[in-house]
């Protein structure tokens, strides 16, 4: 993807704008999430990456979440505690332990996934067919966009926030 200047830091102002007040539309989810299942933000990413890649390792937890290993231990033993991830040694190495999801948090993963769907469904049909095409093709640049810069910088979570990690 070519590195093009966007047309006016007043657009890019006003799309940061518009990005946080859509993810801000999801806090009722997430404080039912807290609410009914004790669950913080970074305890529902984790079980959902546990859910991607059953068996992943706390190491590549704190990895792809950049950050420590401690931090991803205190998660991880809040969602065993909830018996909604397991522990289990890998047979191969015992040095390592493989999480993995209880049929408790599978059923976590899934409710919360149906519940964002039904809210995001009912948002989507209240748009019109020009405006929802229109949102796709937005989507689908900043989707493209996120893994360009993804691949050019892939310490910008580092640099945007720096000595949030044991770096």
């Amino acid at each position: 993807m070519a590195s093009s200047a966007p047309s006016s830091e007043h657009a890019v102002d006003q799309g940061l704008r518009y990005l946080q007040e859509a993810l801000n539309m999801f806090d009722p989810l997430r404080f039912r999430a807290w609410a009914e299942m004790g669950l913080t933000t970074a305890q529902l990413r984790v079980l959902f990456m546990v859910r991607e890649q059953p068996g992943v390792t706390a190491g590549e937890l704190a990895n792809r979440l950049g950050v420590t290993p401690p931090t991803i231990s205190g998660i991880v033993d809040r969602l065993v505690k909830l018996k909604l991830v397991r522990r289990d040694d890998d047979k191969s190495d015992r040095r390592l332990v493989r999480n993995s999801l209880t049929e408790g948090g599978a059923n976590a993963c899934s409710r919360l996934e149906r519940g964002v769907e039904i809210f995001t469904r009912r948002i989507l049909i209240e748009m019109n067919h020009e405006d929802l095409a229109a949102f796709i093709v937005g989507l689908k640049a900043f989707i493209s966009a996120s893994q360009y810069v993804s691949s050019v910088e892939p310490n910008l979570a580092a640099v945007a926030m720096p000595g949030t990690t044991s770096e």
